[in-house]
């Protein structure tokens, strides 16, 4: 299963839009307070897919402490009710791809996950109908994804 599939090839954003993505699905996956090893290649896989470049893993591991180090565990909904509105519209079905993407990259997706994957299709004003197209989407990408 590949999230790079979930990027469409040519995306324009910017290094903050990308930074404001890469947050979202890092805070939509840590909300049930771990990172397992397939959540964090997944995430690398992600960084270099938006960013046009393989990061290394210190890179990675920068951006996930100054991730972590934004908010405190229990401020999570509020810290993605702020970020999401801030994307503009083209991005916002992509945030939540990418979230629900990194969400399952663990084959393990929690009900922390889940209730945030509702704070942030609302935070970014997606409909359940939207959202439920968009999750189909993640699904059958990474259903046609490669193992990478």
């Amino acid at each position: 299963m590949s999230l790079a599939n979930l990027v469409p090839a040519g995306l324009k954003a910017s290094t903050e839009e990308t930074d404001v993505l890469l947050e979202l699905a890092y805070l939509s996956t840590a909300v049930d307070g771990r990172l397992d090893d397939e959540e964090l290649s997944a995430f690398k896989v992600l960084v270099g897919r938006l960013r046009g470049t393989k990061p290394s893993d210190s890179d990675v591991d920068a951006l996930l402490d100054r991730f972590a180090a934004n908010v405190d565990h229990a401020e999570i909904g509020e810290r993605v009710e702020k970020l999401a509105p801030t994307l503009p519209a083209n991005l916002r079905p992509l945030a939540f791809k990418l979230a629900v993407g990194l969400g399952v990259a663990d084959l393990d997706a929690s009900a922390d996950e889940s209730d945030l994957q509702i704070v942030l299709a609302e935070a970014l004003g997606l409909d359940e109908a939207r959202v439920d197209e968009l999750t189909a989407e993640v699904y059958a990408s990474l259903d046609a994804g490669d193992d990478s």
